[in-house]
C-alpha cells in the first residue's frame, strides 16, 4: 500500500519520482556535511585568533608596565633630591601598578 502523501501519483509517475527523490537525498545530504565542515572551520580559526589575540594584548600590557616602570624610575632621579625621604619608595609604587 501506498504512503498517502504519494496516492496522487500513478506507477509510472512514481517510477520517475523515486530517482529524483534520491538525488534530492543526496544533494541534501552534501551540503549538510559542507555546512558542518565550514562551521568547524569558521569556529577554530576564530578560537585560534582570540587565542593569538589573548597574546598579543598581554604582550603589549607588558610592554607598556616596563615603559611605565621605566619613566617611574626616570622622574624618580630627576626629581630625586627635591623629594622627601619619607614618600612612598619606589619599589612599593612599582608593585602597585
Amino acid at each position: 500500500m501506498l504512503l498517502p502523501l504519494f496516492a496522487f501519483l500513478g506507477p509510472d509517475q512514481l517510477g520517475v519520482f523515486i530517482p529524483i527523490l534520491a538525488v534530492v537525498a543526496g544533494i541534501v545530504a552534501i551540503l549538510t556535511r559542507h555546512q558542518q565542515r565550514m562551521a568547524e572551520i569558521i569556529h577554530g580559526t576564530a578560537q585560534a585568533q582570540s587565542t593569538d589575540e589573548i597574546v598579543q594584548l598581554r604582550k603589549e600590557v607588558f610592554e607598556l608596565k616596563q615603559m611605565v616602570h621605566e619613566q617611574m624610575i626616570a622622574l624618580d632621579s630627576y626629581a630625586g633630591s627635591s623629594r622627601q625621604t619619607d614618600d612612598v619608595p619606589l619599589q612599593k609604587r612599582l608593585e602597585q601598578i
